[in-house]
């Protein structure tokens, strides 16, 4: 009987999109339009979200990166779920793949 070959997904990579793959944990505003006391406001703090997905561009101000995408017949891309992050916000960038 042959022996099974394994697929290892994980080596795998695919290169269909040229844009690099992050992880991005930034900081953003909280509000909140009700009513509170010294202590309920107190306790609020800055939300600390993460994205990840690929970097569709960076500069001196802002990053942008999308996470869904969808390749058309010609070549070009169509992006989804899309954020423009302002760099000021960013606490950490770390590259995926």
């Amino acid at each position: 009987m042959p022996k099974k070959r394994k697929l290892n997904i994980s080596n795998q990579v695919n290169n269909e999109i040229p844009y690099p793959k992050y992880r991005v944990e930034w900081i953003d505003c909280v509000s909140d339009s009700g009513w509170a006391d010294e202590k309920e406001f107190n306790k609020m703090k800055l939300a600390r979200p993460v994205n990840e997905g690929w970097i569709f561009s960076k500069d001196k101000n802002s990053v942008k990166i999308f996470a869904s995408y969808d390749k058309e017949d010609d070549g070009s891309f169509t992006f989804g779920d899309r954020t423009m992050i302002p760099r000021s916000w960013i606490k950490k960038m770390t590259k995926l793949s």
